[in-house]
């Protein structure tokens, strides 16, 4: 959990569905490297999204380089960019 890639996140100029799902990932995130991998079921319970609208956030976060994304097996890795995680 990073507080403070939390609070960076709160300072971006996004609409509600995408910032929420940002806050999510940050809150997951190690500080360090910005990287977690919470699950899109898991995502969508903490935000109150639908699966599908938490897709649509995730890849409108990585199309504005918030976020990048990589395929693992079995998982998937999520890098916030944020600060010094960027």
């Amino acid at each position: 959990m990073s507080f403070h890639l939390v609070n960076l996140a709160w300072q971006k100029d996004l609409s509600h569905a995408p910032k929420i799902v940002l806050l999510a990932l940050a809150d997951f995130a190690q500080q360090s490297t910005g990287e977690c991998f919470p699950s899109i079921r898991v995502l969508s319970a903490r935000c109150g999204l639908s699966e599908s609208a938490v897709r649509s956030q995730i890849a409108l976060l990585e199309r504005a380089g918030l976020l990048d994304i990589e395929k693992q097996p079995g998982r998937t890795l999520y890098r916030v960019k944020l600060g010094a995680a960027a």
